[in-house]
């Protein structure tokens, strides 16, 4: 998947503010799809993981 698609993907997923179970397990299947992680997808990995830390976003199942 393209970096900028899977942008798109998470964009969608946090509009909301709430990121389900379902909504991860396709972030990490888009990126791990390649068997590679670049360096923007760790980065944009880390973004979630500090919004859902700081109660930007809210993580459920």
């Amino acid at each position: 998947m393209e970096f900028s698609d899977l942008r798109e993907l998470v964009d969608r997923a946090l509009a909301d503010k709430v990121l389900t179970r379902a909504e991860q397990q396709q972030i990490m299947n888009a990126v791990v799809a390649d068997k590679e992680v670049t360096p923007e997808e760790h980065a944009l990995l880390e973004s979630i993981i500090d919004k859902i830390s700081s109660g930007e976003i809210k993580a459920v199942d």
